[in-house]
């Protein structure tokens, strides 16, 4: 345990930290907002994924696919966000709770990390899945087995990469003197505070310039350049029928939406931590020491993690039989209500030539199957 405090070079001579505190403290974003807002997305991520593994695991078809095992590796690795990490924020930044003992101040902070990078390789690992399927329909697909393989290489280098967190992180013990003042009287006191902060500066900056480009610009470029080939391919491949061009827009949107999602729910957080890095001295506004820009960009980051279920699970049409076997009374619901299009669709369909419909139909399936393999 550390007694050495590391923000004491931070402060100018004569400076009123008492002062500037109680004014970033005033502009920080209200605990019950930190706890409405985690409670709301801890239960989105967690219904959400759980629901994907669960899924998977119910479902052979689903079991036996090698995309599908990526997917339950992205969905472990935003619940491990939601119930660890959620909770961690609200109460060290909602309610200024110190984290005092160094076993957890380490692996919090550790398993959080890695959990991140979990995400971040899982989503390359899926992507280049999808880019086999439909740029190179005519090679091999990937087995369960190289899946398999695949998601443990996945969390070795997650939690190996993750590693350097046990140690930019300790627990810190500092001294305050404290002021009360009760009517004439002024009576000192001599406070000890334990908390959980960053211990080693320069290897933290070293860290987060490296975790900014291997964890955010190269999996960017990857996803990019991977769902760019997947588009091209897709836009400007034969479609013998307008059924089947509508699937193929559809996928397209689909896919661009991945790489979209990825930079710019992802984006905020890395722009706040490069800025508190490139600063040799971090700038004494009191907004900034404030807790609102980490909230901000952390529950921006969250949505990352209750959006991928939906992207990468819901549009799959067995994910979607699978949803209404475990949730029947939705799907009764839902057939109790026809629309006036669905009735005028369905007429259109049905005296159309059978011929017509079967090959429509079938191109159409094609394409689908295609991006969601």
């Amino acid at each position: 345990m550390s007694e050495v405090d590391p923000f004491d070079d931070l402060y100018p001579e004569n400076f009123d930290f008492n002062e500037f505190y109680e004014s970033a403290v005033a502009l920080d974003t209200p605990p019950w907002v930190q706890a409405f807002l985690g409670g709301i997305f801890m239960l989105l991520i967690t219904v959400g994924n759980i629901w994907v593994i669960v899924a998977v695991f119910r479902q052979p078809k689903l079991r036996n696919s090698a995309t599908n095992l990526f997917i339950v590796s992205l969905s472990v690795s935003d619940l491990i966000i939601a119930l660890v990490f959620i909770p961690v924020h609200i109460a060290s930044f909602g309610y200024r709770l110190p984290i005092s003992n160094r076993g957890a101040c380490k692996f919090l902070f550790y398993i959080h990390w890695a959990a991140m990078c979990g995400t971040t390789f899982s989503l390359i690992c899926i992507g280049l899945d999808r880019f086999r399927a439909i740029v190179q329909p005519l090679r091999p697909k990937m087995t369960v087995t190289h899946a398999a393989i695949g998601c443990t290489i996945v969390w070795v280098c997650s939690l190996g990469y993750s590693s350097v967190k046990i140690f930019t992180n300790d627990v810190i013990t500092r001294n305050f003197t404290s002021i009360q003042v009760y009517g004439n009287e002024t009576v000192f006191g001599y406070v000890v505070s334990s908390e959980c902060h960053i211990v080693d500066f320069k290897l933290d900056m070293i860290f987060r310039y490296v975790d900014l480009v291997v964890m955010y610009l190269i999996p960017l470029v990857i996803l990019f350049v991977l769902y760019a080939c997947m588009i091209i391919t897709l836009w400007f491949g034969k479609a013998p029928t307008n059924s089947s061009n509508r699937s193929k827009k559809k996928a397209v949107k689909m896919l661009s939406f991945v790489v979209i999602q990825f930079a710019v729910t992802w984006l905020p957080n890395y722009s706040l931590q490069l800025y508190f890095v490139v600063t040799t001295r971090v700038p004494l506004i009191p907004f900034i020491w404030s807790n609102t820009p980490a909230t901000m960009t952390t529950f921006f980051l969250l949505c990352n993690s209750w959006i991928n279920p939906i992207l990468y699970a819901y549009f799959n049409e067995n994910y979607r039989k699978e949803f209404k076997k475990l949730f029947p009374c939705f799907h009764k619901c839902k057939e109790g209500k026809v629309s006036p299009e669905d009735t005028a669709r369905a007429t259109a369909v049905s005296n159309k030539s059978g011929t017509t419909g079967t090959t429509k139909s079938t191109a159409a399936t094609n394409v689908s199957s295609t991006v969601q393999a």
